[in-house]
């Protein structure tokens, strides 16, 4: 191995190890962002109890205002969403900022090898820029894995799902209650004797899935019902917003690379020509 590989080698190795350390500094900062504000089964309940004292005793709660939904939107939810979404949005950008400067060390780095070989073509240039164009080739394709690696950044969304389907099965339980206590009024208003009573139990049975449902519906268009819902909206649309922010950058770091490997391919041939 020359003096020239030998160098390239250990460039190589600390680029890959600076790329990792941003990859995973960013992460750090992102989930520091992130984690804290996505909504919990713990926060969805306080909030509903909160919302329910507000519109039951507003002198018990500091903000009884927020017992309107879209108050609550307005001044609490859109805000944060925002905030969540810039805040990812600047650590992005710096991590973009380092990868780029890493990324001109190895552009450096590679025009450093093609120039070294150019330099010593030998009586046969052909199978030395082959094996050029093969080493490039592979630290392109590297370059380009380790650009993706920024989609990593971003936490698991398993917390904001999971908060959802406990958000959903927490509201279909108060619906299927709320349902369930009309069942003797139903039956009651069926009159009739037994034969007819079994006949409404029967058609209860029957349309009780549609009546929790159609409870559901009434409950999502309510508070606290209503205000959970926008909590989870809020989070979940400012995780997307961050989510479009790192595949812009990763995309945007990528595209370079599609000419690099030519362009590299052009300078080894140029210096061969002018050397010959």
């Amino acid at each position: 191995m020359s003096p020239t590989e030998r160098t390239t080698r250990a460039t190589e190795v600390a680029l890959a190890e600076e790329f990792r350390d941003a990859i995973e500094d960013a992460r750090g900062r992102v989930t520091a962002v992130l984690e804290p504000a996505c909504p919990t089964p713990a926060f969805l309940q306080a909030l509903r109890s909160e919302v329910e004292r507000a519109a039951a005793q507003p002198d018990a709660v500091p903000y009884p205002e927020l017992a309107d939904a879209d108050t609550y939107w307005e001044a609490t939810v859109k805000p944060q969403s925002r905030s969540l979404r810039d805040a990812v949005g600047a650590i992005v950008e710096w991590l973009e900022q380092r990868i780029i400067t890493t990324m001109g060390v190895a552009e450096t780095d590679l025009k450093s090898l093609v120039d070294a070989a150019a330099a010593e073509p030998g009586p046969d240039p052909a199978p030395l820029r082959a094996m050029i164009a093969d080493e490039i080739d592979a630290r392109c394709r590297e370059l380009h894995h380790q650009m993706a690696e920024v989609l990593s950044v971003l936490p698991q969304s398993n917390p904001i799902q999971d908060a959802r389907c406990c958000a959903d099965e927490a509201m279909r339980a108060r619906a299927t209650s709320d349902v369930e206590s009309l069942k003797a009024a139903y039956l009651r208003d069926a009159g009739g004797d037994e034969s007819d009573q079994q006949f409404a139990e029967q058609q209860w049975s029957e349309t009780f899935a549609e009546r929790v449902a159609h409870r559901c519906s009434l409950l999502a268009a309510q508070g606290p019902w209503r205000h959970q819902e926008f909590a989870l909206v809020g989070y979940e649309r400012a995780r997307t917003e961050a989510e479009r922010i790192v595949e812009e950058s990763a995309s945007r770091l990528q595209a370079p690379l599609r000419g690099l490997h030519q362009l590299l391919l052009e300078r080894y041939d140029s210096a061969v020509t002018i050397s010959v």
